[in-house]
């Protein structure tokens, strides 16, 4: 579905609002040259969960391996976790925001974003494609920019507050401390171009910070982000993108 662009008049920065399915992309920024924010409002609870819940159930990608077995396996990762999915957390005529359904919902909105507004490489949610593990698995959903620059994207769901201190502290831990950007390459390897991993072997790569957000004004919103020091980190990357999604 293409999303209907409109122009907000009156506004130095021109900024575009694109209404999607279920949900507006209302601001849509550069921060700096390499770091962009986008912020998104669900416009309709019931019909964002339907969508997204669609979305990942939409499974075509997989018919685009060459290998049976690549195909085959990817059946099975992602059957498992669809199923998951519709019986503890997105359940058919949901109509509300829950614990287990906000990080769902912050995750695909801002990987439907950078998809379809950037033009990134579509690659589907993690869950989909990964082994679970015991603990963290990893960063939830990834992409790849222009330059062949791959994105590890992790997606934050407070309920009383702005969640993007929580997901840049944990964007910095598992990049620094747990390397789950090096483990997760091998998740995403058919995914990727040789280029776009030799980059990543050589230190090149980029983070999407995906979070709930209150009734904020995004001026305040970016005002804190800039002031948070695991975002301050996260800038020496060649990437980084923000996404505020209004639960």
């Amino acid at each position: 579905m293409k999303a209907h662009e409109i122009f907000i008049e009156g506004e130095p920065s021109k900024r575009k609002i694109f209404n999607m399915n279920g949900y507006t992309i209302v601001d849509h920024q550069k921060i700096e040259n390499h770091i962009t924010f986008f912020r998104i409002n669900p416009t309709d609870i019931k019909l964002t969960l339907k969508d997204i819940f669609n979305s990942i159930s939409n499974i075509a990608w997989i018919s685009s391996f060459d290998e049976e077995y690549t195909r085959n396996g990817f059946q099975v990762r992602a059957n498992a976790t669809i199923n998951y999915i519709s019986e503890n957390i997105i359940r058919e005529n949901d109509d509300m925001v829950t614990s287990d359904s906000g990080e769902c919902i912050v995750s695909e909105l801002a990987r439907k974003t950078v998809v379809t507004q950037m033009d990134y490489l579509d690659i589907p949610l993690g869950e989909l494609i990964k082994i679970k593990e015991i603990g963290n698995h990893g960063f939830d959903f990834f992409s790849k920019n222009k330059e062949d620059i791959l994105l590890f994207g992790e997606a934050k769901y407070v309920a009383a507050q702005n969640a993007y201190g929580k997901t840049f502290k944990q964007i910095v831990r598992f990049e620094k401390d747990e390397k789950k950007d090096c483990s997760d390459i091998i998740d995403i390897d058919k995914f990727c171009n040789e280029e776009s991993k030799r980059n990543h072997a050589n230190g090149h790569k980029g983070f999407i910070a995906a979070f709930s957000a209150k009734s904020t004004t995004t001026d305040k919103l970016i005002e804190g982000i800039k002031g948070n020091t695991d975002y301050q980190t996260l800038t020496k990357f060649n990437e980084l993108i923000c996404v505020a999604v209004n639960l």
